[in-house]
């Protein structure tokens, strides 16, 4: 088992909150991060590795439609 960090960020750069996870491997750290996105950028640490790094979903536009 290995020790993983899941940072999130705000839409400017700034840490927001960090979820401390435990898993038996990068993929299995990376799909658990998957399902905790909720359209902010996150970032997925193992000690001073960068396992994934996960993109902001566009913001909407006035109609409430993702922009692209």
């Amino acid at each position: 088992m290995m020790d993983y960090r899941l940072y999130v960020f705000d839409r400017s750069g700034h840490i927001r909150g960090v979820t401390m996870l435990t898993c038996e491997s990068d993929e299995a750290a990376a799909a658990y991060a998957t399902t905790q996105s909720d359209g902010r950028p996150m970032a997925l640490w193992s000690v001073d590795r960068e396992i994934r790094t996960f993109e902001a979903a566009p913001e909407p536009d006035a109609k409430g439609r993702r922009r692209r």
